[in-house]
């Protein structure tokens, strides 16, 4: 796990070289979401593989939501070096793809917590 953050991080460090704020935003790249799960159909194992997804998923999804922040600030950087004003679609279009990205985090959340409640009802009585 630590390989990919750091792998991200780099890929995001690249995106900043002069010129290369395009290719900043280009480089996060969202996680894709684990699928949910019924608990209470589990066996243990599953149910280990089911919570190690979604910790995964909300510790990348960290990961992207910080390459996004840095992004949208090596582009205020960039646009105030060049004497322009930044691009406001630009900003909005970051702002609400970490907010998304936000959401999916407190659902999938949400879903392995009720999921391991399923689990624990089911098989530990």
């Amino acid at each position: 796990m630590r390989l990919v953050s750091a792998i991200a991080v780099l890929v995001c460090a690249l995106g900043f070289l002069p010129g290369r704020a395009g290719l900043a935003q280009e480089a996060c790249i969202e996680p894709p979401e684990p699928a949910p799960v019924d608990g209470a159909q589990l066996n243990e194992n599953q149910m280990r593989t089911a919570a190690a997804a979604a910790r995964e998923f909300i510790a990348q999804s960290d990961v992207y939501q910080t390459c996004l922040a840095s992004t949208l600030d090596a582009a205020k950087t960039q646009a105030t070096a060049d004497g322009k004003p930044l691009d406001p679609t630009m900003e909005t279009t970051i702002r609400a793809k970490a907010e998304a990205n936000q959401k999916a985090k407190e659902k999938v959340g949400g879903e392995i917590n009720t999921a391991i409640g399923a689990y624990k009802q089911a098989h530990l009585k």
